[in-house]
């Protein structure tokens, strides 16, 4: 009988162990599936990140120039800086879309040089003339940030930064505004980002795949997946979700959504401006306006809604 019981004890630790072994091994490649899955496919998104020539011709006829940071990983960064010629001039950092590049902020600048603030266009790690391969989804940007606000402080003797993001730049701009580092920012304008990362996920991957059961399976895997961004990055699922985030941050933030917004539904910005801890945010929605197209769907309304919050902040 002892023997019995011996084998039946070792065969359940036997397959214990293998069950841990393949979870740790699914865990491991669900975190590279989320970094290297073909996004742009998944959430119908026109891939124009190595598209650069645009700022070339912008840095040409502005004065621009390009600059580089190098990140905590050691990956370089690259970016233009645009210096209004005024003094004591506040500085913000224009961060782009996924599978965009900086060229996509282009459009934002004219309101800037309007307000009299100098200006970061960047291309976040993975797009334009950034190393990295690939974003990471806050895993790494939120150190990316850090690198440009550090480049951003040397060069603007008032001291007053502040982040403008569209989409995956917005939400990347809120993380960093949660972090320890992130309260010392002058402000935060978050245009058309996502609440919960995983929730994003799952709701875009049930529309690619049209079979739930591919999800179930991902559930399960779900405490591999954290025990490997833990292991790896230092890092959970709620380092990487703007809906957490907003609730350490005590920023001026402007939330900014257009309510046609199909890609992430303007409610997610309800949630965001709801969860935020700022004593100074401010939700304005954008009628019958898709996702990330408010700039172009009515500059003059955006530039005011823009201005009259910075104007509010005193910036």
């Amino acid at each position: 009988m002892r023997t019995i019981f011996h084998f039946f004890r070792n065969m359940i630790i036997a397959l214990f162990i293998l069950a841990l072994g393949a979870g740790f091994y699914l865990g491991h490649e669900m975190t590279e599936n989320l970094l290297n899955a073909p996004w742009d496919e998944i959430l119908g998104i026109v891939n124009h990140r190595g598209m650069t020539p645009a700022m070339r011709e912008a840095e040409a006829w502005s004065g621009g120039k390009t600059v580089s940071v190098i990140s905590a990983d050691g990956t370089e960064l690259k970016g233009t800086w645009m210096p209004d010629p005024g003094e004591g001039r506040p500085t913000v950092i224009l961060l782009h879309g996924l599978y965009q590049n900086r060229s996509m902020c282009l459009p934002y600048t004219r309101m800037y040089r309007n307000l009299g603030y100098n200006m970061i266009l960047i291309d976040q790690r993975g797009h334009g003339e950034s190393g990295g391969g690939r974003t990471t989804w806050g895993l790494r940007e939120t150190e990316d940030i850090s690198a440009w606000v550090k480049w951003a402080r040397k060069n603007t003797p008032s001291g007053k930064i502040g982040l403008h993001g569209v989409s995956l730049g917005a939400a990347m701009s809120l993380l960093y505004s949660g972090t320890e580092e992130g309260r010392n920012l002058s402000f935060v304008i978050s245009d058309s980002s996502y609440g919960n990362l995983e929730q994003l996920a799952e709701e875009k991957l049930f529309a690619w795949l049209g079979d739930e059961r591919a999800l179930w399976g991902l559930r399960a895997i779900y405490p591999f997946f954290q025990g490997d961004l833990l292991f790896r990055y230092h890092k959970t699922t709620r380092d990487m979700d703007p809906l957490n985030a907003v609730t350490h941050s005590t920023v001026p933030t402007l939330f900014l959504h257009g309510t046609a917004d199909t890609l992430v539904p303007y409610e997610r910005a309800e949630e965001l401006y709801e969860a935020s801890s700022s004593p100074s945010k401010k939700l304005y929605l954008f009628e019958n306006v898709s996702h990330a197209a408010e700039w172009g769907a009515s500059p003059s309304v955006y530039s005011k809604v823009v201005g009259d919050f910075l104007g509010e902040i005193q910036l």
